[in-house]
């Protein structure tokens, strides 16, 4: 590490002289950054960041509440899992214009403090940092020292990485800023998660805001979607717990346990994504052009996303078998007729067992569903439900002719 920081204090001492830019002297994303800089008219020798007026930041901390307060508790836990070292935690709007700050005193306070809220952070102000290189790099980005462009960073190590949308655009950055190189890399895994627990929490805001608007859903009763959504929100309390533990065990050193930690919540923060995707596809009933499903893939994401359901129904859903069937369809129609179906098998079996099959045929998939209710609950176990899933679009479906006797 030495060698290439010592390259980086005399490719900025080269800089600052005569204005060349060696791409041998800096790692590769730091030389694109410095070259960004460069032609942006970034000041090396600025001391510190450029602001908005108190008035502006205040009207972009109100236009930005909502990542604002996504952030937070993922903010606290990355600075408690700092302990006592030197640190900073920051999160920005897309434009690199930080909106909130979290650190020890001394940083956030003293001599040599970090920027505040409405620090103006894109590369073309600023130079290489944090915040302004992660977002234009659009990925994870670590600075160090002296690979700063401005002079008046070099006291810090700085990781940084956008916050995306639902539809990936970036909407944000976070990012971390310590004295010691070492604490930052040690804190990589847990500002990886909490970025995503962020991104987590803003689409659990928006589903919450669809519940509010949707007023009707085809073959899809609006008590079953409320009801749904709620196990699906269940997941940002699951994944904030653990960020926390991990948090505290980061700041007490127990290395080992944080990754297993972090292990679970990354689990839980992609069921979280298949589930929140795919509430939206039966929540929001607008017809699309068909195209490629995984027919095995979205029965199983169903099902998982039913687990809530089957534990209140005392039912135990058996996969038997599930070939990979691929077909072409509406995505969004096909997921609901499915949730219907495993839905009403799932309350048909009350206190027993649905065992599910999907087999691969020529003309498509066909789902096949045996039901064993509990003792007491059917005076005969319900007939076994085939349905065949067209492998293309204007294909006979067919299904078994009783199917309507027990989902009316």
């Amino acid at each position: 590490m030495v060698a290439w920081l010592e390259s980086a204090l005399e490719a900025g001492r080269l800089y600052r002289s005569v204005g060349a830019l060696g791409a041998e002297q800096l790692r590769p994303h730091v030389h694109r950054a410095w070259v960004r800089s460069h032609g942006g008219g970034a000041d090396p020798r600025r001391p510190k960041a450029e602001m908005l007026s108190a008035l502006d930041t205040e009207r972009l901390r109100e236009r930005q509440h909502g990542l604002i307060i996504a952030a937070e508790p993922y903010l606290r836990a990355l600075s408690r899992a700092s302990g006592d070292e030197r640190h900073a935690v920051m999160v920005g709007d897309a434009r690199a214009v930080l909106l909130d700050v979290l650190g020890d005193e001394q940083t956030i306070h003293g001599p040599e403090r970090v920027p505040g809220p409405g620090a103006l952070l894109e590369e073309r102000v600023c130079g290489a940092n944090g915040v302004g290189t992660a977002i234009a790099e659009d990925g994870y980005t670590e600075l160090v020292g002296p690979e700063h462009f401005i002079q008046g960073f070099h006291a810090f190590t700085c990781h940084g990485l956008p916050l995306r949308g639902g539809d990936g655009a970036t909407i944000g950055v976070l990012s971390l800023s310590v004295r010691r190189p070492e604490i930052g890399w040690r804190l990589h895994e847990i500002l990886l998660c909490a970025a995503q627990a962020i991104e987590m929490d803003l689409v659990a805001a928006r589903l919450e805001q669809d519940m509010d608007r949707v007023l009707t859903a085809r073959d899809v009763p609006m008590a079953d979607l409320s009801r749904l959504l709620q196990d699906v929100l269940q997941a940002r309390g699951a994944a904030r717990l653990r960020i926390e533990i991990a948090a505290d065990q980061l700041a007490g050193s127990l290395l080992t346990q944080t990754r297993d930690v972090l292990h679970l919540a990354a689990t839980v923060m992609r069921r979280f994504r298949r589930c929140a995707a795919l509430w939206r596809a039966l929540a929001l009933d607008g017809a699309t052009a068909p195209r490629s499903v995984a027919l095995d893939a979205l029965i199983r994401d169903l099902t998982d996303m039913l687990e809530v359901e089957s534990a209140v129904c005392d039912v135990t859903i058996s996969v038997q078998e599930v070939e990979p069937v691929v077909v072409e369809a509406d995505h969004g129609t096909l997921a609901r007729d499915l949730f219907r179906v495993l839905l009403s098998a799932i309350r048909a079996a009350r206190r027993g067992v649905v065992h599910l099959a999907l087999r691969a045929r020529p003309t498509g998939g066909e789902l096949c569903l045996t039901l064993s209710p509990g003792m007491g609950v059917a005076m005969r176990a319900p007939p076994p439900v085939r349905m065949l899933v067209p492998a293309h679009p204007g294909a006979p479906e067919r299904s078994a002719s009783d199917l309507a006797v027990w989902m009316a």
